[in-house]
């Protein structure tokens, strides 16, 4: 789904709301361009917001919601008000998995071009004690990371760590003994020379990508590292995929 085609139908329904109306959860969180799962990345229903007391509308193709919510709360895109990050991602809460609302949170403290500050987070959860998911926000909180690349990467870290496994390290870079790059792996453990690669379709169709990938795995396998490669299909089974990282932790000498 294109989120101009979003913007549009949003722009139509502007005409049926009351002024004091906003979009809010997964709406929202599309037309800020967070990384919705495709699950929920649909452009209908529209999550419709209105300020509690008041009823939460309801129309068709509408799905409303009535929240306390404070000024600092929304943002204005053109014409269209609606939840800010912060407030955003405490919405999905109600909607996502412990891991799909950490990868939003990821998203949104990336190093590189960050939205907001896991302080900003912290203080939405304290503004907003009674909000759905409220739970799953505190859980996911000191689970985000500003170095995590992909939605699906964040996800493979949150299994690991409430597996009970050690926290690897993000997007490291490994260098050989002489200090020469090797590759800059997804989730590295430096100590045990492990490296976990989530592998998403673009490295099986991608011919170039593939060779690149068979070349890199060599060269680190020539310097004495193992490489961990999982898909999607992996972290539909998190019982196999901690099993199999575990069996390679304790082989390189790690005391589990």
């Amino acid at each position: 789904m294109r989120r101009t085609e979003l913007e549009a139908l949003c722009r139509s329904l502007l005409v049926r709301l009351k002024r004091e109306a906003f979009f809010t959860h997964t709406t929202a969180a599309l037309l800020l361009g967070l990384p919705v799962p495709t699950r929920l990345a649909q452009l209908r229903p529209v999550h419709v917001g209105i300020p509690a007391p008041a009823s939460a509308m309801a129309a068709r193709d509408i799905l409303g919601h009535s929240l306390r919510i404070c000024p600092d709360d929304l943002v204005d895109r053109g014409p269209l008000r609606l939840t800010g990050p912060a407030r955003t991602w405490l919405d999905l809460a109600a909607l996502l998995t412990v891991g799909e609302l950490v990868a939003v949170g990821d998203y949104l403290l990336y190093w590189r071009s960050p939205i907001l500050t896991q302080g900003e987070l912290a203080d939405a959860l304290e503004k907003h004690p009674s909000s759905t998911g409220l739970t799953r926000a505190r859980t996911a909180l000191p689970l985000l990371r500003t170095r995590s690349e992909s939605p699906r990467e964040s996800m493979l870290r949150v299994t690991i760590v409430l597996g009970g496994l050690p926290e690897p390290e993000c997007n490291d870079n490994v260098f050989d003994e002489q200090g020469r790059f090797l590759a800059r792996g997804d989730l590295v453990y430096p100590a045990y020379k492990l490296l976990l690669e989530y592998q998403g379709d673009q490295h099986r169709t991608d011919r170039a990508q593939w060779r690149s990938d068979i070349r890199r795995v060599g060269r680190l396998e020539d310097h004495g590292w193992q490489v961990l490669q999982f898909t999607d299909d992996d972290l539909q089974d998190p019982t196999a995929l901690l099993a199999r990282i575990r069996l390679r932790l304790r082989a390189r000498g790690a005391a589990l």
